[in-house]
């Protein structure tokens, strides 16, 4: 048997050499060991990987609005509600204004966004016609 200071000093090919010419007993059922492992390796490998916890975020969501449900609810029944208007044309006619004031607003928007499409049509012709 070699001591260790000697083995570290010796050559690749004198190792390999001593390695073939020494005649080491293998343990019984070690290529079954080793099967064995191989297998429950590639069963891990093979299983799938649990998920990371994603709903988390939209559990604490969930819980908030469930909070904020109950709150409105819970005030909603403590003060009730009742109608400003006596006439119930006066109030077809106030919900009528404030539709028309709505579609003004969108049409408003549509107009802007229409414009913004444009000018972004524009950046892009020019940038196309630079990078040809």
């Amino acid at each position: 048997m070699k001591r260790i200071e000697d083995i570290e000093q010796m050559e690749l090919d004198e190792l390999e050499s001593a390695a073939l010419e020494q005649d080491a007993p293998v343990p019984s059922g070690l290529e079954d060991r080793i099967l064995a492992s191989l297998a429950a390796k590639a069963i891990v490998e093979a299983s799938p990987k649990p998920a990371p916890a994603r709903w988390v975020p939209y559990a604490a969501f969930a819980f908030a609005a469930s909070l904020a449900a109950v709150a409105i609810i819970y005030r909603s029944s403590s003060n009730r509600l009742t109608d400003t208007f006596d006439d119930p044309y006066l109030a077809y006619a106030q919900v009528e204004a404030t539709f028309q004031k709505i579609s003004e607003k969108m049409a408003t928007g549509a107009h802007l966004a229409a414009k913004a499409g444009e000018t972004a049509e524009k950046s892009v012709e020019i940038i196309n016609k630079f990078s040809e």
